[in-house]
């Protein structure tokens, strides 16, 4: 497709291979702004342009230059989402100029996101035609320089008299002596002819800290190697008496052992945490948060960093935040609504029926900062992490009074200090975030990748847990996995061939989940489905598996069975797990059963066990009161119980 006339444009190739020259299989996507009006040329584009690499690695596309003239936003970038297959992908941005009208990602991308974003710099040119003005250098000789050697900013050394001159300014400088006195008397006490020993300087002798580490690392070896024999020996004798281990709650199998071996190296690789400490509270000073009914800010000539779309005014700027678990964003079509951004990127992709859980994070250097919002009502959460941990256990109220009204949720630290800040949304629409002239804000990068769910109300969320779904164990799970990028696109009373109130799973999967290109896809649900035809269920699940595998062929997809909410699940809920399990296993998918506790591979074999997620134990903490949908508490169990379920079927 040609480019509308009286736009400017930059041709962007690239190539993407392993170590040893192996072309990388995968795509990348480059995402503008979520409006770019262009009005020299009559257009406005939005959305993203992803590219498939070829046989070889290599790609080219022709993208909007990021510089042309009467577009809005002006200064805007390009994000790139790099997903490979067996590779970890990553996100970071790039200006495309029209001043450099072919040029490769491999000059502009940084060598390591987290590092920040680069910019390509064109110098001036040299005096060998090569961009970059020609530097200084440092010459030598036998004798003084002469006048005309050497340019002004050169350094020369004497290589027969051992001085050294410069630097040059139209002439050389009186040389200073680089030998005579010496600059050196002693060396750690000792003079003349110095030959340091291990003993001159008090360190151990040669191969002593070579024995100790060997040493060291035996005893490690020896002890970890017993310990694992011992834990596979005890594992052993308790399955085969059927016995139940007196230090563990779960079911342990020989693979289970295994499993939980690798699990140790992997934290101590910085992996999945100890499960007991993963989500812990921010530890930190607490911030003094209030809440006003008020557009204005209390901060003394603060400037608004504005969401995507919102007329900017004054010393309003845009505001360069990580959108997290959403995107497609939208303001309303008239005030206050204007004011006030969403995302759409979940059906039925509308902004009246808001996103509901989607976060938002930023980097910022403030003592104190403002969220503006509107409130909706009740339901209107957040949840605020603060360098990675969450200040609350659960989300809270966002505290507003009059429905409708614009407000202004405020935090106080106290003090200046570089800090990450995320927000959990639910049902809060964003208007900004206000600080002081002379503090900063900018946007951080992710972290492992995009984790989305395409599931039903266990997922989204319910009046038995608080937050809806920023509440439930999806975010929760997340933060135990080290993912930041985490999508709800679940949906309340849907399932494989029940609708409910929205649309089933495979209608949704085009447009809620193949649209923003997960790195890992769990398909969760089937309760909702339990009481219809088997037959077509396998049907339905069969069909939607096998769409999922052809539009995501990066993505690990994973499937989970249905919830039980009592200790002795219905049988329409063990044939349905059943039948999906069956479905999984053909399609080559791995499969988690919550009333079963198993882990399967894509070839259906039981890789990890444990108790099933409701027992007779836990039933009445971790189901509420509608005897359907987990607690806060419930939530929190499940998070835990889906990491380990995880654990085995996710990539090393």
């Amino acid at each position: 497709m040609s480019m509308p006339p009286g736009i400017a444009t930059v041709t962007l190739n690239g190539r993407y291979v392993r170590p040893d020259g192996t072309p990388l299989v995968g795509t990348v996507t480059f995402t503008a702004p979520a409006l770019l009006t262009l009005s020299g040329a009559d257009t406005i584009a939005a959305g993203s342009v992803t590219v498939t690499l070829d046989p070889s690695g290599l790609f080219s596309v022709v993208l909007i230059a990021t510089d042309n003239p009467n577009s809005q936003p002006t200064g805007w970038l390009y994000t790139v989402t790099e997903r490979f297959k067996d590779v970890s992908s990553r996100t970071y941005s790039i200006p495309l100029p029209q001043g450099t009208p072919t040029i490769n990602l491999a000059d502009i991308a940084p060598a390591d996101p987290s590092m920040g974003t680069y910019y390509p710099v064109v110098g001036p040119a040299g005096s060998n035609g090569a961009n970059g003005a020609d530097g200084r250098t440092i010459l030598s000789g036998s004798g003084a320089p002469s006048a005309g050697t050497g340019a002004d900013g050169d350094f020369y050394i004497d290589i027969a008299a051992w001085s050294i001159y410069g630097p040059k300014a139209t002439t050389w400088p009186t040389g200073h002596a680089l030998s005579g006195t010496p600059l050196i008397s002693s060396v750690n006490g000792l003079t003349g002819t110095v030959v340091l020993t291990a003993s001159s300087v008090g360190a151990e002798p040669a191969g002593a800290a070579a024995t100790a580490q060997t040493a060291a690392t035996n005893a490690a070896k020896t002890y970890t190697d017993g310990a694992i024999a011992s834990e596979v020996t005890r594992a052993n004798a308790a399955y085969a008496t059927g016995s139940a281990l007196a230090s563990a709650t779960d079911r342990i199998t020989v693979n289970e052992t295994a499993i939980a071996a690798r699990q140790r190296q992997t934290i101590r690789r910085g992996g999945i945490p100890d499960l007991a400490l993963s989500d812990a509270l921010y530890s930190g000073t607490a911030p003094t948060i209030t809440t006003a009914q008020t557009t204005t800010s209390s901060i003394t000539s603060a400037v608004k960093y504005a969401p995507p779309l919102v007329t900017l005014s004054g010393s309003d700027v845009r505001g360069d935040f990580l959108f997290l678990g959403a995107t497609d964003f939208q303001i309303g079509a008239s005030a206050p609504d204007t004011s006030y951004a969403l995302p759409v990127s979940r059906y039925p992709h509308t902004y009246a029926s808001g996103q509901g859980a989607w976060a938002l994070e930023f980097v910022t250097d403030a003592s104190v900062f403002e969220l503006r919002f509107k409130y909706i009502s009740s339901a209107s959460v957040y949840k605020l992490s603060i360098d990675g941990k969450p200040v609350t256990a659960t989300p809270v109220s966002i505290g507003g009074t009059t429905t409708g009204s614009g407000h202004m949720l405020k935090v106080d630290f106290g003090s200046s200090a570089v800090r990450r800040v995320r927000f959990d949304l639910y049902t809060v629409p964003f208007g900004g975030i206000y600080i002081g002239p002379s503090a900063s804000l900018w946007r951080p990068v992710t972290a492992r990748g995009r984790l989305m769910v395409l599931g039903d109300s266990i997922t989204d969320g319910s009046t038995q847990n608080a937050g809806g779904g920023v509440g439930t164990w999806l975010y929760k799970a997340a933060r135990m996995l080290g993912v930041t990028d985490v999508w709800d696109q679940a949906r309340g009373g849907t399932g494989y061939i029940t609708a409910g109130s929205y649309a089933i799973f495979g209608d949704r999967l085009a447009a809620d989940v193949t649209a923003y290109s997960p790195d890992v896809l769990i398909i969760k649900g089937g309760y909702n489905d339990n009481g219809g035809n088997q037959s077509s269920i396998s049907t339905a699940a069969a069909s939607l598996y096998s769409a999922a595998k052809t539009a995501l062929p990066n993505a690990q997809i994973i499937v989970v069975g249905p919830i039980s909410p009592t200790a002795s699940p219905a049988t329409s809920i063990t044939t349905t797990d059943t039948t999906l399990r069956t479905a999984a296993t053909a399609a080559g998918l791995p499969y988690i059963s919550l009333v079963t506790g198993d882990s399967r591979n894509g070839s259906g074999t039981i890789v990890s066990t444990q108790n099933p997620y409701i027992t007779t134990a836990n039933a009445t903490t971790n189901i509420g009161v509608d005897g359907v949908h987990p607690t806060d508490a419930g939530h929190a169990d499940l998070a835990r119980w889906m990491v380990r379920a995880l654990a085995p079927v996710l990539p090393l």
